[in-house]
């Protein structure tokens, strides 16, 4: 796999480079890091890092998107990170490329790509690239290596959800050698302002508990915006209801949009300690890891049967 990368890159001297919509620290950091690779290794080549900005991330630490023409899309190299299905990629001119390749970490879906790369037991896509550079001695950048240990660390909560292995430590430990800084990575990803701050002690006081098993949130518009919160930064907040002895499975849904008779719609973000809930995910539509998925476009009466199926879940183990 390394050499169909490295060898389509090297042949292609235009480059575009795509990941999810509501795209997270990993997406956005294999999206950058590789793309700061190729620029670093082949200066010459056009690259173009392709989606929708999200103001969260780029007036933090990750740069604004690029823009490209369908010509110049229509000659290109697409290399699709982090993105299980094609329905969730941040631009769906990739089709036009004249070749493509995934590169993911979720559970298989769909076949999209020319080339697909899929390494389910990794932590984070960011971690695939890390040892595809480690593992052919590519010269990486320290900006590269800031990318792509950000994402990392993102992914898979500073090191400590289940697909944490061997690997991805090694993978750590490689790209702090080539020069990425931790604590500026953990301040990028998990510090807080007191909006943020506030509103996460709203969840934890006004949070469901469901015989002490399983804990959910359902946050409206006007819960978020009265902490002056975007929709993007109020769906990230599932993990406040994370690390507590008893829950098994804990769920955040939050308000996106209304539909056109005005019924709300809800994006859900979904969590387990050691249950696997992907077939649920999959059932409403929505999909990733086994412990880790997302679920969107709910109205407030299928939010109760996912939360039926996940509670029954529970008490069948």
């Amino acid at each position: 796999m390394d050499r169909d990368l490295f060898d389509l890159i090297e042949k292609y001297e235009t480059i575009t480079i795509y990941r999810h919509v509501s795209p997270d620290s990993d997406a956005l950091g294999s999206q950058f890091g590789l793309k700061q690779w190729i620029l670093d290794t082949y200066p010459k080549k056009s690259v173009y890092a392709l989606g929708c900005n999200e103001k969260k991330y780029t007036n933090d630490f990750y740069p604004e998107m690029d823009d490209a023409d369908d010509e110049c899309i229509e000659e290109s190299l697409a290399i699709i990170l982090d993105t299980a299905n094609s329905e969730r990629i941040d631009d769906q001119r990739f089709k036009k490329a004249k070749y493509s390749i995934k590169i993911d970490h979720h559970v298989f879906v769909e076949k999209y790509a020319d080339t697909e790369v899929i390494q389910e037991n990794c932590g984070a896509t960011c971690e695939i690239l890390a040892c595809l550079f480690m593992d052919t001695n590519r010269v990486v950048s320290k900006q590269c290596a800031q990318y792509l240990y950000c994402g990392l660390i993102a992914d898979t909560l500073r090191f400590s959800i289940s697909s944490t292995s061997a690997q991805t430590l090694k993978a750590a430990a490689y790209l702090v050698e080539c020069g990425a800084d931790v604590v500026k990575a953990n301040e990028l990803n998990f510090s807080t302002n007191i909006k943020q701050f506030k509103f996460e002690n709203f969840i934890r006081s006004n949070c469901s508990i469901i015989n002490n098993k399983m804990a959910y949130m359902i946050v409206r518009e006007e819960d978020y915006e009265s902490y002056g919160l975007s929709f993007e930064e109020a769906k990230d907040k599932v993990f406040v209801m994370g690390g507590i002895e008893e829950f098994e499975i804990w769920a955040l849904f939050t308000e996106k949009e209304k539909d056109q008779n005005g019924n709300r719609l809800y994006n859900g973000s979904l969590r387990s300690k050691n249950i696997a809930i992907d077939d649920i995910a999959n059932k409403y539509h929505g999909g990733g890891h086994k412990l880790a998925c997302g679920v969107k476009s709910l109205k407030d009466g299928t939010i109760n049967d996912l939360l039926s199926d996940l509670n029954l879940r529970i008490n069948n183990i």
